[in-house]
């Protein structure tokens, strides 16, 4: 018999791209499946764009919003599948993305298979799919955390894996405190949970840029306490498997590019995150930016730069930043 596979599909004022994700997994090559949609308390026509595709396959699940994470969890718990996939509602996945991640895995239910990915802002048929040095099987996942965050930008979706059911059982599946940045937790416990991780070339994964009230572009205090709190169990995961050197500066790096976001605006966040920095031996991570940056850095510090991007934002320098913002989402096409 085939396996099932449960597509999971957490919502919140979806209307406008919820039947493309629908359709993107109607329409896979791998038909036993089942489709689990939940609206998490949306309070524009997404109810009413999910009812207009009838589908067998889809079964449909409205709560109070509760966020995303809480949102995904309750999802799987009314799943079936042998296999979960997880899909974001603005997202879309090519047609043979299913089977192929099935066929890596080769009927293994201790490892979780991946994928490639890319961004689109237009057309989800073409997106602008990266390059990494992590499209490749692991025997070790903890190799491809360590090669991810080192080597590529460290996307950690949880969209990126199927995930046997037992993996994600003995992972926990996600953390409901947790909102922004709530991947990096989810997706190092699964990976650690999981006995490798096997690479899916044919299945492309094409991620939304550009979505006004994204997560990913939330910057306010419950977003930041999420972004520390998720930073810090990812982190302990790792330590607790391997407790070296080359963890505990990742760690300590993961910290510090948090640590420009938090300053100055989030001063018990910045003490926090400066004293597990500390812990752990210190960071050398630089602040990345432009010329300007680049420029005053060496003279006032990356404190004193934090400090005068915040004078300029209360002055309307947000505009020119959203501008800017468009422009690179414009070139991704």
């Amino acid at each position: 018999m085939l396996p099932l596979v449960s597509t999971i599909i957490p919502v919140f004022n979806g209307e406008a791209f919820i039947q493309s994700a629908l359709t993107s997994v109607l329409d896979q090559t791998y038909l036993n499946s089942e489709i689990i949609v939940i609206d998490d308390g949306s309070t524009d026509d997404t109810a009413q764009r999910i009812k207009e595709i009838h589908n067998p396959r889809i079964r449909y699940f409205c709560q109070s919003n509760q966020g995303q994470s809480a949102a995904i969890n309750f999802g799987v718990a009314q799943s079936q599948g042998d296999f979960i996939k997880l899909l974001d509602a603005d997202d879309w996945i090519n047609p043979n993305h299913i089977a192929s991640q099935l066929n890596a895995l080769d009927g293994r239910t201790d490892a979780v298979a991946s994928c490639r990915w890319g961004y689109f802002v237009n057309d989800f048929r073409r997106p602008l799919v990266r390059s990494e040095v992590t499209h490749a099987s692991y025997d070790n996942p903890l190799e491809w955390i360590v090669d991810s965050l080192t080597k590529d930008e460290g996307m950690m979706g949880g969209w990126m894996w199927l995930i046997p059911r037992r993996v994600w059982h003995k992972a926990g599946g996600y953390d409901p405190s947790l909102s922004l940045n709530n991947d990096f937790h989810f997706s190092i416990a699964t990976l650690l949970a999981s006995s490798a991780v096997c690479f899916a070339d044919d299945a492309v994964y094409s991620y939304r840029k550009g979505v006004a009230g994204a997560l990913s572009g939330s910057y306010g205090c419950k977003a930041m306490e999420s972004a520390f709190l998720t930073t810090d169990l990812g982190t302990r995961l790792l330590l607790e498997r391997e407790n070296s050197e080359r963890i505990r500066e990742i760690a300590a790096d993961r910290f510090q590019s948090w640590l420009f976001q938090f300053y100055p605006k989030f001063p018990d966040l910045v003490s926090a995150a400066q004293a597990r920095i500390e812990e752990l031996g210190g960071s050398s991570l630089p602040m990345r930016g432009g010329r300007l940056l680049k420029l005053l850095q060496p003279i006032v510090g990356w404190k004193g730069v934090r400090q005068l991007q915040s004078l300029a934002r209360r002055c309307g320098w947000d505009r020119v930043l959203a501008a800017k913002a468009r422009k690179r989402v414009r070139s991704i096409g």
